[in-house]
């Protein structure tokens, strides 16, 4: 991982080099998407150049002019992103623009538009309706199909009535209707689906490497041993601590025996052992369902606990695996606690006040 300073921007972005490990990439695709995605929210470069391309296009067509040709991705997110309001029809584009019904005829008709000469494609509302002249446009003999779409056509532009108006257009990303590079931006995410607990993982106050380490096991990116073992850098996928079950992160943080008792030692100290199961399953699942059962005063707290447990869990199956080194439930639950108070007193006052009601 590289740390790359960036001309004229307060910030540092995170370049990740690809390494080939085995039949994996270390590359982390989704760290350009918001942190409700599951992402990291780094401005994704390209993305970011698409988006702020744009612009120019929105500024030519609010001053009128014609949007000059430009390339597919930028036009795409543009036309998508537009709609346009017919007045005199001298600034909009008859086959590409969204102006028929909120769709464009290149959408409507594809058959139709693909017969269009190349020449004609730029052809204005007011150049191509009045008497049809839309219908010179097209090249080649008309398919059955072709006829059809033709048809459609001639009933959808009779209804059609140009003014003397000029055109109006309106972004349809943001409220206000103006162009945003947010929403450009953001546009390109659409039909990403939000990784439930992303979001919760970097509210919670917590050390940034704390964090991160939550994020990689919500991405299932942590080299545990059942990890290792499918990529074939070890012999089993046992887990060193209970020799019992396979080494998942679920495992390591809530179902293996020596981590069940940590929490039942955790949450009776909390005195929430009655309204809370221990974990099970699915630990990340656990955590965003038991918060709900934590009165709301101390819910932060309860989150950043959740999250010094877990990262104890790990630091401890891994002094075992790569150091030899054990300790006892009871001696890993004292540090968790010596820990939390460290925490609390670096600014974690969520924690604090957990800490303060258990008394």
């Amino acid at each position: 991982m590289i740390l790359s300073p960036v001309p004229k921007l307060t910030t540092w972005i995170l370049v990740f080099e690809p390494c080939n490990f085995g039949t994996q990439n270390s590359h982390l695709r989704f760290q350009n998407a918001s942190k409700e995605l599951g992402g990291l929210s780094i401005s994704d470069l390209r993305r970011t150049g698409i988006a702020l391309r744009a612009r120019w296009l929105w500024r030519d067509r609010r001053k009128g002019m014609l949007v000059p040709p430009a390339e597919p991705s930028v036009l795409a997110l543009f036309h998508a992103a537009t709609l346009v309001m017919v007045g005199n029809g001298e600034s909009v584009l008859f086959w590409t623009y969204r102006w028929l019904r909120g769709k464009s005829i290149q959408f409507l008709a594809p058959l139709v538009f693909a017969a269009v000469r190349p020449r004609r494609r730029r052809a204005t509302v007011a150049e191509a309706l009045p008497a049809n002249a839309w219908l010179s446009h097209l090249a080649g003999a008309a398919s059955l199909r072709m006829m059809v779409e033709i048809a459609t056509l001639c009933d959808l532009l009779d209804q059609v009535v140009l003014s003397a108006e000029p055109d109006t257009f309106s972004w349809s990303l943001s409220e206000s209707g103006e162009y945003s590079a947010a929403s450009a931006y953001g546009a390109m995410f659409f039909g990403s689906v939000a990784l439930p607990g992303a979001k919760l993982v970097w509210k919670t106050a917590a050390p940034p490497r704390v964090r991160y380490f939550f994020w990689l096991t919500l991405h299932g990116r942590c080299w545990t041993g059942h990890r290792r073992f499918r990529h074939g850098l070890q012999d089993s996928d046992i887990c060193i601590i209970c020799d019992q079950h396979s080494d998942t992160m679920d495992h390591i943080l809530s179902d293996c025996p020596f981590s069940r008792e940590v929490w039942h030692r955790c949450l009776d100290r909390l005195h929430l052992a009655h309204p809370l199961q221990l974990p099970h399953g699915r630990a990340l699942d656990w955590w965003t369902t038991s918060r709900k059962l934590v009165p709301r005063t101390l819910r932060k707290g309860f989150d950043s606990f959740v999250l010094l447990v877990g990262w104890s869990l790990w630091k401890e199956r891994n002094a075992r695996t790569f150091r030899g080194e054990s300790s006892s439930a009871s001696a890993l639950f004292l540090r968790i606690w010596d820990d939390a108070s460290l925490w609390s007193v670096s600014g974690c006052r969520g924690l604090g006040a957990l800490l303060a009601a258990a008394g």
